[in-house]
């Protein structure tokens, strides 16, 4: 039977910056001077001064993009939920599963076939997409921390998050609805209901609050193993029957099927079309400012210096796994620019000092030497799902104008709820 939990009051991201808290206190304010909202009886009226100021306050330094960030979001987005025929559970989250050897891995994974790849604090793990579509949720204890490592099949949303919510350390399970197309958690410490792309609580005892979101990168098995060949491997569990070898909604290696073609089982909002619907992206929130990074792109340039959004942003591409890590490249409170070094593909040169870093965004030679970019951390994501989600994100690297112009006609408010980076 489905937990439907009731709202516990209203509780903001701990991540809210000053914008994020005046445009609250704001909408508080409109209410109060409405007489629509009480705490512990009647509460003063706030003048008209107070709201100026904060109005002008929010003039000044909330991104035009930034969506609302408050309560009634949640609801509208709990409101979106789509009922299936999966119950809660009935797709199988694994908890503490079994792992092998990359060499016994590779008797059964071919070398192009998708793999996810964590680095937990006990060292890194490989996930096959081949298991991982028919769990979507994979929890993991290391020491006295839980971690969820999360895939969601329609819409390609990878997504590893610390298994904290709020005070407590939980595991997460399945529900079965949807959130466009997108998989809902539930955790197992208060019921309380999880979108997996955003990583935020939206209905339940925990509403509001958000998961503190770890790298989780793509790629495939060949690299991964060559790059990573001491890793554990996510074994084929043995207790529950499913067809690992087939993918029920297609393959990624094949044309033609659910991953690359034309086709969205549900409604959503709205179809963004500056991209295909299924295209690879790179979704980022970066304060209050939501990014699509163009894989693609990226990867046929090899390096991307952005400039569209509040903060300057570094895009390379770590051969080493054949991943695409994202950084914020100021050093030292300026901005720097960043190419590649020639004849070393993991090796970056500044062109202010020409310096020289590691991709793991280092310098380690130079006027720098000792400087680290401050890494960020994107979620993969379908087009059509991330732009569902946030419909004033901008396509980078592009010819995006910053704040992004806004939607023709769009049929929902849809804030920009992407956790924390």
């Amino acid at each position: 039977m489905r937990q439907r939990m009731q709202p516990y009051g209203i509780i903001f991201p701990p991540h809210c910056t000053v914008p994020a808290i005046l445009s609250g206190l704001l909408a508080r304010a409109y209410l109060f001077q409405r007489g629509g909202l009480s705490q512990r009886g009647r509460l003063p009226r706030l003048g008209g001064l107070v709201c100026a100021c904060l109005a002008a306050l929010l003039c000044l330094t909330l991104p035009a993009t930034a969506g609302p960030r408050n309560d009634d979001d949640l609801k509208q987005l709990t409101a979106s939920l789509l009922e299936t025929k999966i119950k809660p559970d009935a797709i199988p989250a694994l908890y503490r599963p079994e792992y092998t050897s990359t060499i016994s891995a590779a008797l059964s994974l071919e070398d192009p076939e998708p793999v996810f790849v964590v680095r937990l604090p006990d060292g890194p793990r490989i996930y096959p997409q081949r298991i991982m579509v028919w769990h979507e949720v994979v929890n993991e204890v290391v020491g006295d921390a839980t971690y969820c490592i999360t895939y969601s099949p329609l819409t390609g949303v990878l997504a590893a998050y610390k298994g904290q919510a709020g005070r407590f350390m939980t595991t997460f399970g399945v529900d079965g609805r949807l959130l466009y197309n997108n998989t809902v958690l539930f955790d197992r410490a208060t019921g309380s209901l999880w979108s997996q792309l955003l990583g935020i609580a939206i209905d339940g005892p925990m509403r509001g609050k958000v998961l503190q979101r770890i790298p989780a990168w793509w790629t495939t098995w060949g690299v991964a193993r060559a790059a990573m060949p001491d890793a554990k491997v996510l074994a084929t569990p043995t207790a529950i029957r499913r067809s690992y070898g087939k993918d029920p909604y297609g393959s990624y290696l094949l044309p033609g099927t659910y991953y690359d073609d034309d086709r969205i089982m549900h409604p959503v909002p709205k179809l963004d079309r500056r991209m295909k619907s299924k295209t690879p992206i790179l979704g980022m929130d970066v304060q209050g400012q939501q990014l699509a990074i163009d894989v693609a792109t990226l990867r046929k340039n090899g390096v991307a210096n952005i400039d569209q959004g509040p903060t300057p942003l570094l895009a390379v591409v770590d051969r080493r796994l054949d991943v695409i890590r994202v950084y914020d490249r100021t050093v030292w409170s300026k901005p720097a620019t960043f190419a590649l070094k020639k004849g070393s593909p993991n090796r970056l040169v500044d062109t202010e000092s020409g310096s020289e870093w590691s991709i793991d965004g280092k310098a380690e030679a130079g006027p720098m030497k000792g400087a680290v970019l401050n890494e960020l951390i994107p979620v993969n994501a379908m087009w059509f799902a991330w732009s569902s989600f946030h419909p004033a994100t901008l396509v980078v690297p592009s010819s995006d104008a910053w704040p992004a112009p806004p939607q023709s006609q769009p049929q929902l408010n849809l804030p920009g709820l992407a956790p924390f980076q």
